[in-house]
C-alpha cells in the first residue's frame, strides 16, 4: 500500500470540508450520524478516523457545508448494473458537453448498486453554483436517455445528506469481492481500479475555470431563454420565417383564408404562404399577386408596416422561395447514420462537433437534389443546445475553414434594422471510411431531437465501449484515406 497518511491527505485535499460533522456506517448496514454540536461525547472526524477508513476497518461519510463545497458527485442509483453503466456514460457525455474534460470526471463504484461519479475542484465554489452544474448535467442526461432511468440521480453531497467515502466497506453487500468502493475504469469496461495510487494521482479541476463555465450556463440562459421554433422573438425577425415543423398544408391554408391573428406574424405569414403557393406550383407572378391581395385584406390592428413596404418584402420573400425552390416537407423523420460519418464529423475540432452534427442530421432530412439545406440559427442553437451566439460565431469559422458552404442570403433593411433571410449550407466534409462499416437508422422528428439522439448513436455505432477509442479508430480511418488517395 501507498503511505497512508499521502492517502489521508488527499481525502481530505479532495473531500473534507466539515469535520463536526459525519456518518459512520455499521456492520449491519445501518448509519449513525455523529455531531460534536448535538452530543458532547462526539468527537470531530479525524485522521485516525479515516485512515481505519482506508484500511477498511471502518467506514464513513461526510457533509458538506451549507454555502460552499469542493466537490460534486452524481449518485447514480440504479441497481441493474448494465443500465447504471449507460446512465454513466450519458453523465459523461453531458459534463463532456458542458466543458468538463473526461480526464477530469472520477467515478467510483457504490460497493451495492450504482456508481458515484465525481468532480473535484481546486478549492470551494458557492454550493449554489454547484447546484446549477448538477441540474445542467442531469437535464442533458435524461434527455439523452429519453427520460428513462429506472432509479435516480441524486446530488451530493449537502449539508444534510451524507456521502460515504470512496476507497472503504460498503457493508450492505455481503460479498467481500465486491464490496470496496474501488474507483473504476469507466473506459475498460468499468473495471476496478484496485489501486490507491491511482487515487493519489487525481488532479481537481481548476476551480475558476469551473466557475467560468458555471457562469456560461447562466449567460446561455440569458441568450436563449427558452428556445422555441414558433417563438414571438422568432417571428419578429425575418431568420425565423421558413421553419414549417409545426405545419401542414391545411394549417396553411388556413393562414391564407383567416390571414393574420395577432400582432408581429405577418414577415413569418407571408414566408410561409409563399412556400405554399410554390407547393401548389403557382407561378412566382401569381404567388406575388395573391400575397399582395392578401395584403391589402389585413386587418390593420396586427401591422403597422405601410403597405407600400409590405410589398417590396413580400416581392423579397418571393423571389427567395423560388430562386432556391422551397417547398413545403416536413422533412424525413427516419434517416440513417453511418459509422463512418460520426467519424467524419470527429476528425474536426471538439468544440464544433454538436454543431456540425446538427447540422449533419439536417442535411439529412432536407437537402435538395443539389445537398442545399436551409436552416436558421435559432435551429442550429436549438439542435446543439448552445447559444444563438454560439451557432452564428461556429458557422462563421466553419465557413471560413471550408468545412462547409454557405450561400448567405442578402441583407435589407427593414426600417432602421437590417434582416436576412435564412443561410442555406452544404457540408464540404473531408468524408472519412470506417474500418467496419455499421449504420443506425434513428428517428429524427424536429430539431430539438438532434442532440438527444446523439448518445444512442454513439453507444450503437461504437458497442462495447470502442468509443473510448476514438482517436485510435479515427486514425487508422485517416491513415487509411491517406494511403488511398497515394
Amino acid at each position: 500500500m501507498s503511505d497512508i497518511n499521502q492517502i489521508v491527505e488527499k481525502l481530505k485535499q479532495l473531500f473534507i470540508t466539515v469535520r463536526y460533522k459525519y456518518i459512520k456506517l455499521n456492520e449491519d448496514g445501518s448509519y449513525h450520524t455523529f455531531n460534536i454540536y448535538n452530543n458532547d461525547k462526539h468527537v470531530s472526524l479525524n485522521d485516525g478516523f479515516l485512515k481505519s477508513h482506508i484500511l477498511q476497518q471502518s467506514t464513513y461519510g461526510i457533509f458538506c457545508r451549507k454555502t460552499h463545497t469542493k466537490f460534486i458527485t452524481f449518485d447514480v442509483d440504479v441497481p441493474f448494473i448494465p443500465e447504471a453503466k449507460k446512465v454513466v456514460l450519458a453523465l459523461y457525455e453531458s459534463l463532456n458537453t458542458l466543458g468538463i474534460p473526461t480526464d477530469k470526471i472520477f467515478t467510483s463504484w457504490s460497493g451495492t448498486k450504482g456508481y458515484h461519479v465525481d468532480v473535484y475542484f481546486s478549492e470551494e465554489i458557492p454550493y449554489n453554483s454547484m447546484k446549477v452544474l448538477f441540474n445542467a448535467a442531469v437535464s442533458i442526461t435524461y434527455n439523452l436517455l429519453d427520460g428513462k432511468i429506472n432509479g435516480k440521480i441524486e446530488l451530493r453531497p449537502t449539508p444534510t445528506q451524507g456521502l460515504k467515502l470512496p476507497l472503504g466497506i460498503n457493508h450492505k453487500n455481503r460479498d467481500k469481492s465486491s464490496n470496496v468502493c474501488w474507483y473504476v475504469d469507466v473506459q475498460n469496461n468499468f473495471t476496478t481500479i484496485q489501486s490507491f495510487d491511482y487515487f493519489l494521482s487525481i488532479e481537481p479541476m481548476n476551480a475558476e475555470y469551473l466557475k467560468d463555465l458555471i457562469s456560461d450556463l447562466h449567460e446561455d440562459d440569458e441568450e436563449v431563454p427558452n428556445i422555441k421554433v414558433d417563438s414571438k422573438e422568432i417571428e419578429n425577425t425575418a431568420l425565423g420565417n421558413l421553419d414549417l415543423s409545426e405545419d401542414t398544408l391545411d394549417s396553411l391554408e388556413d393562414l391564407y383564408k383567416n390571414g393574420l391573428k395577432r400582432p408581429g406574424t405577418r414577415n413569418a405569414v407571408t414566408c410561409k404562404l409563399a412556400v405554399y403557393f410554390n407547393t401548389l406550383k403557382e407561378s412566382k407572378s401569381e404567388c406575388e399577386q395573391k400575397l399582395q391581395q392578401w395584403m391589402e385584406r389585413q386587418d390593420r390592428a396586427f401591422f403597422k408596416t405601410p403597405l407600400e413596404e409590405c410589398f417590396k418584402e413580400i416581392a423579397r420573400i418571393v423571389n427567395l422561395v423560388f430562386k432556391k425552390n422551397v417547398v413545403f416537407s416536413k422533412g424525413l423523420t427516419k434517416i440513417i447514420v453511418s459509422r463512418s460519418e460520426m467519424l467524419t464529423l470527429y476528425q474536426y475540432p471538439k468544440k464544433f462537433h454538436k454543431t456540425l452534427f446538427a447540422l449533419l442530421i439536417h442535411s439529412k432530412r432536407f437537402a435538395d437534389r443539389n445537398y442545399e439545406f436551409f436552416m436558421t440559427y435559432e435551429q442550429i442553437a436549438l439542435g446543439a443546445q448552445c447559444s444563438v451566439k454560439t451557432a452564428i460565431n461556429h458557422i462563421k469559422i466553419l465557413e471560413q475553414e471550408n468545412i462547409i458552404r454557405v450561400t448567405r442570403s442578402p441583407k435589407y433593411l427593414r426600417g432602421n434594422k437590417p434582416e436576412s433571410h435564412p443561410n442555406f449550407y452544404a457540408l464540404d466534409l473531408n468524408w472519412l471510411n470506417a474500418d467496419k462499416e455499421v449504420s443506425i437508422g434513428v428517428r429524427a422528428d424536429n430539431v430539438k431531437s438532434y442532440h438527444d439522439i446523439k448518445i444512442k448513436l454513439i453507444l450503437e455505432i461504437f458497442p462495447n465501449n470502442e468509443w473510448w477509442n476514438i482517436s485510435k479508430i479515427l486514425n487508422t480511418a485517416i491513415v487509411k484515406q491517406h494511403k488511398n488517395n497515394n
